[in-house]
Order: structure tokens, then C-alpha cells, then sequence
């Protein structure tokens, strides 16, 4: 279900004390995009094109849990702001990531890494997370700070796979894409054999993402 037309943050971002320059927050729609207004001094606007959004980062701080509140941030192409939404409850984030990302859907189940991550990462192992949907890549990290980043398949410029001594030694390897924002989202202490599949598939959904890619076009 689409937002609406404008979504303000006051309320929230007093109850969550955050800054002077995220006071105000609103996200409103436009025809070139979402629109983002905030500050309490100085005002800021800016408008985000769905299609320069390469990864949204939906982050749940462990005391926010409870309230199922969250932050939603952004890599776009050009631009040096990185919050899209300081604070909201999840099922509006959600709603809010949907028009940033038409076609995408927040995955709710993650996988976790194998049981033999925990010698390579003790306890903090149990916060990473990986999702692939016919949208998106998701890669989760974090135990207390939980971070959510979702990758369109089409925005992912290459892909890559590492794996230390450790991963070797415990059958483990990380599966790395980077996107063209220079920046890089990471599926950590995935099995060996599920990287490798993971590898090529991805690059697979890549090139064809890229290629079946409409024209963006902003509420169409």
C-alpha cells in the first residue's frame, strides 16, 4: 500500500532525540521523486530519483526493537545524503522503501550463516543474514545494530568472492557486490559451495536485471 502523500517525522524524531538537522523530517512525493525536507536552523530540501537509488539499509538499534521502530538509509548515485527516513515504525519504513524501490518487497526471512561460522565469528555470527529475491540481494549484519541492505539486481556492477584462512580452513567464504555508488554489500561466512553457487547466480540475475531494466520513470 503506497504512503501517503506526506509522511512527517516529528513526533518520532523527538520521542528518538535525534539531531537538529534530521528535525522536522518530512518525505513527500514529487514528480522527479521523493522529496526530503528537514532541519530546524537551516532547512533542507532534496529530491531522491527512484532510479539513482542503489542500496536501501533498513537499520533496527536494539533499543528501538521493542517499538518496531527503525532507520531507513540510502546510497544514490551523486548525492552525499544518506538518510531517507531518521525514524519510523517498520511497516511505514516498508511502505516508503516500496516507492524508492517499486517492485521491491522487504524479504522477511533471512538465512543465516552455518553452525560452523561460530568458530570464525563467536556469538556475533548470529547477526548476519542473506536473502535473494527476484528484486533484490539482501545481506543483513549486526547483533545490537542490525543493518538490512537491499541491493536491486540490475544496480550490482560486479561480484565478488573472498575467502581468508579461516574460511578455508571452516568451509566458509564471503560473497561481496558492488554497486555503482562504489559502494559494496556483503553476504558474510556463507558455505563454501553455497558461495560459489551464489557467485554465478548472481551474476546471472545481474546481466539480465541490467537488460530487462525499464526506463525509470517515477510513479508510472
Amino acid at each position: 500500500e503506497a504512503p501517503e502523500r506526506k509522511l512527517r517525522m516529528t513526533d518520532l524524531a523527538e520521542k528518538s532525540k535525534i539531531t537538529v538537522g534530521e528535525y522536522d523530517w518530512t518525505v513527500g512525493e514529487s514528480p522527479d521523486g521523493l522529496r526530503i525536507d528537514h532541519g530546524l536552523l537551516d532547512r533542507t530540501h532534496e529530491t531522491v530519483p527512484p532510479g539513482r537509488v542503489q542500496t536501501v539499509r533498513i537499520v533496527e538499534p536494539l533499543l528501538w526493537r521493542p517499538l518496531r521502530w527503525v532507520r531507513v538509509e540510502l546510497d544514490v548515485a551523486g548525492s552525499a545524503n544518506s538518510v531517507l527516513v531518521p525514524v519510523a515504525p517498520r511497516a511505514v519504513a516498508e511502505s516508503v522503501v516500496a516507492r524508492v524501490l517499486p517492485g521491491v518487497t522487504v524479504p522477511g526471512e533471512l538465512l543465516r550463516p552455518p553452525g560452523r561460522a561460530r568458530w570464525c565469528v563467536p556469538l556475533w555470527w548470529r547477526g548476519y543474514g542473506l536473502a535473494v529475491t527476484d528484486a533484490v540481494f539482501a545481506a543483513r549484519h549486526g547483533l545490537l545494530r542490525r543493518r538490512l541492505a537491499l541491493v536491486p539486481h540490475a544496480k550490482v556492477q560486479s561480484v565478488r568472492l573472498t575467502q581468508g584462512p579461516w574460511g578455508r580452513l571452516w568451509r566458509l567464504a564471503d560473497v561481496h557486490v558492488d554497486t555503482g555508488a562504489n559502494k559494496t554489500v556483503t553476504a558474510r561466512l556463507r558455505a563454501a559451495d553455497e558461495a560459489e553457487v551464489l557467485l554465478r547466480e548472481q551474476a546471472e540475475r545481474s546481466r539480465t536485471g541490467r537488460r530487462a531494466a525499464r526506463p525509470d520513470r517515477w510513479m508510472t
